[in-house]
Parts: structure tokens; C-alpha cells; sequence
């Protein structure tokens, strides 16, 4: 039998190493786009119990939906903490969002803005979400968005707050945040169990490490060595940091996996008046929303014991900027009925192409306090909420009591704290909005 002659077959070419590099960047990256293509889906099947839980029943019409229209919604931290019962609102943010441009404007509000609004009293910002959950915890929603959309003049849609236990436990879930933390931080409270403890410097923090960061205002005699006293708009630099990291991580493919989780951990510390219909337009529209489209706007002021003043041009740029967002012309007044679309709006194509003038504002009757001898709020010898004395809180509908800590600020001036206290029954649970 005579050999056959078979050709050899040629050796095949190994691909050099910047070949499979490329190779395994191009499945990388395709596996990110159809991971992307089903994220929101996948949020939806997995937190569907939870968003049917915490959002309302109730229709929204397509007109109004949060995947065609621009919408605003306030965000607010609540300290609501069983071992002290004390109400307190210590995260403020108010955002505007456009679903044309994807994109947002977030604006925060100092918890110690002094707000002078009609037929109410003259407080902090802080003071009046507690005041309304006071008088009827089924209007308390309602009541706070009239009244920060007169102060912003731009239409509330809806609310959302969220307890610190929410906020630790989200934060966990992520896998903590890298945060720049600014300075040093120390206080420590045996009454409530506060326990602050941060050095400064660009590191991994906790849900717990994270809340501390976000809240810092002053050191306490328990610390061995003293920290810097913080000031309110300091704290909204963080707060606004660790919103930026935290919609990084979301949009990570590790966060892809998370986010059902998260919901579902957050769920029970969660409360808002959202649709759950239009919970899921959200999750559908802005899931994948760039970071360089989201606009930070700070309301600085200035600390003139016990309040933070805002200048009235900072104010009005803070008003455009959302206006801008809604596709609102600057003299659009916010609707009556908060959710509604008001006479005048614009269609969002139609933003405007310049900054709005600012509107002079009245010159407030109020008496303004004189600025303490530090500047800082260490030295404020008034209430958290702005009351001057108790009497204050006369004529207040609902079971409160008031308890006043005394503390040491670092410029050693005695001041005191009133925290708002309710006394619930515990076998009566609150009903989740």
C-alpha cells in the first residue's frame, strides 16, 4: 500500500497577547451593554414586592409619567431613633429631573435655613416636617411640599424620606463608599448612643462610618482630643459626595447585581407618596443617567446665629436652576395642587437658553439675630428648630415632649438642644405612605 500523500496541515498562529487583550475587552464590553440593555427589567422583577410596598396605588396617566415628563422630587433624612423617640430632619434635597435630557439638578437646603413662610412660624428648615407630622401624619407630606415649593417657587411632585437605618443599611449593600472625609471627627454621646470617630484622608467607609460622615457638626467633651466644629453647608458637601459615589457604584456591573438587594433592605425604612407605576418610570428612565449630567447646587448663606441666611441672588439662581430643568420660564409659579402640571410650562425641549434674571425679593420684616462671637454653629444658645424658648412650640397640635441637653461648644459658651420627642404606642404601626 503506497503512502498517501496528505498535505500537512498548516500550524495555527497563536494570537499575541495585545490580541486576546482586545478580545477581552470587546466581550467585556458587550456584556455591559446587554447587562444595561435588561438592568432595568432586572431592578423591576427583583424589587417588585418591595416597590409595590412602598410606592402608592394609584394610576398616573401617560401624560404624566416620569419617562416623558418632568418631574420633582424632595428627598429628606429623618432621625426618627427608638432610644431618644426624637424627630429630626437632618438631610434636605430637593431634585429636579429631565427625562428628554436625562439629566438632573439637585439642590440642598441647609437644615439650618431660616424660612420665613405666611401664617406659620419663622424656623429652620428642619423645624417644619416634624411640625406637620405632628399635627396629622396624613397631610405631613402634602404640607411640606406647599411649603418648600413656595419657598424654591417650583412645583413638589413627590416626597421620599428615608430613616438613617435605611441610609446604613443601603450603604452596606453597595459594599461601602470611597469618601474623601475632609477632617477629623470626633463626638460621642452616651444619651443617644452617637459615636463618631473618623480621621481625614480618602478612604472605604461602612454604612454606619458613612451616616457619622454625612452628620458631623462638632466634637464633644467626651472625645480625648477635641475635633473642628463643622458647618451646615460642610455637611452638604458630604451629603452631596456620598449621593455622587453612590450613583458611581449603582451603575457599576457589581451594582447591577445589587440594586434588588438594596431595595429590598432599604424597603422598610423608606416612605413616600410615588406611584409604584411611577416608581418603575424612574428606575426605566434614569437607571443609567451620566454623572456629568447631574448639577449640584449648594445654598451656602451666611451663619448669623441661630439661623443660616441665604442671599437673595444665591436663592434666585438655586429657583433658576430647576426652573431650567423643568423647562419652566422663570416667572412660572408653582401649580396649587402639587403633581400638576402648572399654566405656563414649557415642553422640555424648550429650556431655556440663558439664566433667568433674578427677582428682587421683599426685604423681610423679621429681626435678624446678631452673629454669635464664633460664627459657628457651636455657639447657637437657641433650639435646633430656631425657637427662642419654649413657649415657642405653644399651640402645636400633637403629643410631644421637649428635652434640653445641655452642651459645651468648642469655644466653651453653653448652649442647648431641643430634639422633638413623640410618644407612639408601639402596638400602633404606622402606615406606610
Amino acid at each position: 500500500m503506497s503512502d498517501l500523500n496528505i498535505p500537512a496541515r498548516p500550524k495555527r498562529r497563536s494570537l499575541p497577547l495585545y490580541g486576546k487583550i482586545l478580545i477581552g475587552l470587546g466581550l467585556a464590553i458587550v456584556s455591559l451593554i446587554v447587562a444595561a440593555g435588561v438592568y432595568a427589567n432586572y431592578i423591576i422583577q427583583k424589587a417588585n414586592d418591595v416597590i409595590d410596598d412602598v410606592g402608592v396605588k394609584e394610576s398616573v396617566p401617560p401624560e404624566q409619567s416620569a419617562k416623558i415628563k418632568p418631574l420633582t422630587i424632595m428627598l429628606m433624612g429623618i432621625d426618627h431613633r427608638k432610644e431618644t423617640g426624637s424627630l429630626n430632619t437632618d438631610v434636605i434635597m430637593v431634585v429636579s429631573l429631565n427625562p428628554e435630557r436625562k439629566s438632573a439638578t439637585v439642590v440642598s437646603i441647609p437644615r439650618d435655613v431660616q424660612l420665613t413662610p405666611d401664617n406659620l412660624p419663622h424656623r429652620k428648615a428642619n423645624y417644619y416636617y416634624p411640625h406637620f407630622y405632628l399635627q396629622d401624619k396624613e397631610t405631613v407630606f402634602a404640607k411640606t411640599k406647599e411649603l418648600f415649593s413656595d419657598y424654591l417657587e417650583v412645583p413638589i411632585d413627590y416626597i421620599l424620606t428615608i430613616d438613617f437605618n435605611g441610609f446604613v443599611k443601603a450603604i452596606d449593600e453597595l459594599g461601602g463608599l470611597t469618601l474623601d472625609v475632609d477632617m477629623d471627627m470626633c463626638y460621642k454621646d452616651s444619651y443617644d448612643g452617637t459615636d463618631i470617630n473618623l480621621k481625614k484622608g480618602t478612604q472605604l467607609l461602612n454604612g454606619k462610618q458613612t451616616l457619622d460622615f454625612v452628620r458631623y457638626r462638632k466634637s464633644s467633651n467626651s472625645c480625648s482630643v477635641r475635633t473642628a466644629e463643622s458647618s451646615d453647608v460642610e455637611r452638604n458637601m458630604r451629603q452631596q459626595q456620598v449621593l455622587d459615589k453612590m450613583f458611581g457604584k449603582l451603575k457599576s456591573f457589581s451594582g447591577i447585581t445589587k440594586v434588588g438587594q438594596l431595595i429590598e433592605a432599604v424597603g422598610e425604612e423608606m416612605k413616600s407618596d410615588i406611584p409604584a407605576s411611577q416608581i418603575r418610570d424612574f428606575i426605566e428612565k434614569y437607571y443609567n443617567i451620566d454623572r456629568n449630567n447631574i448639577n449640584y447646587v449648594h445654598l451656602e448663606g451666611d451663619w448669623i446665629s441661630p439661623y443660616i441666611i441665604v442671599k437673595d441672588e444665591e436663592l434666585e439662581e438655586a429657583k433658576a436652576a430647576l426652573k431650567a430643568e423643568l423647562g419652566l420660564e422663570a416667572s412660572v409659579r408653582p401649580s396649587s395642587s402639587p403633581g400638576a402640571t402648572p399654566v405656563g410650562t414649557a415642553r422640555p425641549s424648550s429650556r431655556p437658553t440663558s439664566t433667568p434674571a433674578p427677582t428682587p425679593k421683599p426685604t423681610s420684616t423679621v429681626t435678624t439675630p446678631k452673629p454669635s462671637p464664633s460664627g459657628k454653629p457651636g455657639s447657637v444658645t437657641e433650639d435646633t428648630y430656631g425657637n427662642k424658648n419654649s413657649s415657642a412650640n405653644k399651640g402645636t397640635v400633637g403629643t410631644k415632649e421637649t428635652s434640653k441637653v445641655k452642651e459645651t461648644s468648642n469655644n466653651g459658651t453653653n448652649s442647648s438642644r431641643e430634639t422633638i420627642s413623640i410618644k407612639e404606642e408601639t402596638s400602633n404601626k404606622e402606615t406606610r405612605r
